[in-house]
């Protein structure tokens, strides 16, 4: 028995987890090969041809939204250089309607439902006739024109194996791990809550894999549990264990915001480097929204526990929302962005809403007059409470804050606006801001926000667009563009000596050669660049 594994990933940096579980789960020999949805069809072709794919007796495939459609271009294609190879698919995109997939696409020969170590082996076990069809777990199959399904199982999460990675750079890839599966919540939009029951993989299997990770510098590993905060003692104990060991790896959890306990937020405070990201989804700041879609949460908490974490300066919050939920008018959506806008989150991560196969949103969908794509993503057009053009201006929303404020390119002036409440509807902010910005260079996306600030305030102006210059500088390793108006400066030297005064390692050649320098009122800010990096001082002028 010979199985070749083909993922398609969404981006080189996002290995297949799924698959490297379903080799690192079977005694039957697999061969993995990772490629992305950006490949071309004759590039994929290519490259499996590496592989003599006439020998193999199955593929196996790994479905999601962002590489469906790739897959089903992709098998038809496979079927011409080995018409016998069984064809199996697995993951959240077929799973959950498996009937269709079978019946519209008959090269695939079986679709897996669920969680697939034990069942894949099974399915494998089934090939080599050492098992009854109807003894493999999570089947799907059509025979003489009739679907049929074996039976549910979830695997025994102390029993299968967490696969290790076959790969070389890890410190260029972002790793998915899971401790968890399962989720408490019944949110209406994710399949996650399919899954009520939440289970644990054996602390000591998850630590393992985690010192792997840290010892070979992985840049970035997201754990994929859908509430990390749901077990208190194991959440901590991961915690402390990355503490310990951590070399340069961040970490990303989703949490429940609300049920953060003051104990967690008070080790956070006191962890040795700033490594952590936690992803908070709000969704929506309105209660009749929220319990449209099956969700509880306290904001009063939330928005305190958002508060405290801020305080640590340890974690970077990224927080979400999601257009086009039922009852969210566009001035309730404008609240909900602006209330979250203000908690100040690394990040404010806008979605819109998408109909999965096997959610409840799809029963909802005629009472809330959704229309929606049919094809993946499957993402809202409108409803009976936001228009397709509503829902248009929100995406321009989207663009402009991903550009501006969730690239990380304006953390002075953001500060700053936010510190002073300068801004009485961010919506309104960035909304305004958008003028196709999306194919605007560096220079002129803060060429277009400085012309803006001008206009929007007047008496403000000089220090922001002081703070705005700084920003621009301190985005670049070697000297930029200087696209606004730069004056000569009178008593370069003076200012220079009294810098040097306070940073002795520097000196005047450097700073005559290598230097940057702004200057507001009594306040000089000077950044150099030497060596494709940039170093920045700010000092009080004493004339």
């Amino acid at each position: 028995m010979k199985v070749l594994l083909i993922g398609i990933n969404s981006k080189y940096i996002h290995p297949s987890v799924s698959l490297y579980q379903l080799k690192a789960n079977t005694t039957y020999q697999c061969d993995l090969i990772e490629l992305t949805i950006k490949d071309s069809i004759e590039t994929i072709i290519n490259k499996l041809k590496y592989f003599d794919l006439s020998s193999y007796n199955v593929f196996a495939c790994s479905a999601y939204l962002w590489n469906i459609d790739k897959y089903l271009e992709l098998i038809p294609l496979l079927k011409q250089y080995n018409n016998t190879g069984k064809i199996i698919f697995g993951g959240p995109e077929v799973a959950y309607d498996a009937k269709h997939f079978l019946a519209n696409f008959s090269y695939i020969d079986y679709i897996l439902e669920g969680e697939g170590e034990e069942s894949f082996h099974e399915l494998l076990e089934y090939f080599d006739n050492k098992r009854l069809i109807n003894d493999v777990s999570n089947l799907h199959y059509i025979k003489e024109n009739t679907h049929y399904f074996t039976y549910p199982k979830n695997p025994d999460l102390n029993k299968i194996h967490l696969a290790t990675l076959d790969i070389k750079d890890y410190q260029n890839r972002i790793i998915y791990l899971e401790s968890s599966r399962g989720c408490p919540y019944h949110c209406s939009y994710c399949t996650a809550s399919l899954d009520n029951k939440v289970r644990y993989f054996p602390l000591e299997k998850v630590l393992n894999i985690l010192y792997t990770l840290m010892i070979n510098k992985t840049k970035v590993v997201k754990f994929l549990d859908r509430t990390f905060n749901a077990n208190y003692e194991y959440m901590m104990q991961i915690l402390d264990f990355i503490d310990m060991h951590n070399i340069c790896t961040t970490f990303q959890f989703e949490v429940v915001g609300e049920l953060i306990k003051k104990e967690t937020i008070n080790r956070i405070a006191n962890l040795k480097f700033k490594y952590l990201r936690f992803e908070i989804g709000i969704q929506s700041t309105n209660n009749q929204v929220n319990e449209a879609v099956c969700r509880r949460q306290n904001m009063a908490k939330l928005k305190e526990n958002i508060f405290l974490l801020n305080q640590t300066n340890k974690v970077d919050l990224h927080i979400d929302l999601i257009a086009g939920l039922p009852y969210e008018t566009k001035e309730s959506f404008i609240n909900s962005f602006n209330e979250a806008f203000l908690l100040k989150g690394k990040e404010l991560q806008l979605g819109f809403l998408k109909f999965l196969r096997g959610t409840k949103m799809l029963e909802m969908v005629d009472e809330h007059e959704y229309k929606y794509s049919k094809e993946a993503p499957y993402e809202i057009i409108s409803n009976k409470y936001m228009s397709k053009e509503d829902l248009k201006e929100i995406e321009r929303v989207e663009k402009s804050l991903n550009r501006y404020y969730n690239s990380g390119i304006l953390p002075n002036l953001f500060n700053y606006l936010l510190d002073n409440n300068l801004i009485s509807s961010y919506y309104d902010f960035f909304k305004d801001l958008y003028k196709d910005i999306e194919h605007y260079q560096k220079d002129e996306l803060f060429k277009i926000l400085d012309d803006y600030l001008k206009l929007l305030f007047p008496d403000n102006y000089d220090y922001l667009h002081h703070l705005l210059l700084i920003d621009y500088l301190e985005n670049f390793k070697v000297k930029p563009k200087i696209w606004w108006e730069y004056k000569k400066i009178e008593n370069r030297e003076e200012i220079f000596k009294q810098v040097i005064n306070q940073y002795p390692s520097l000196t005047l050649e450097i700073l005559y050669r290598y230097s940057v320098v702004l200057i507001y009122q009594d306040s000089v800010f000077l950044i150099i660049y030497k060596d494709f990096t940039n170093t920045s001082y700010t000092i009080k002028y004493i004339k």
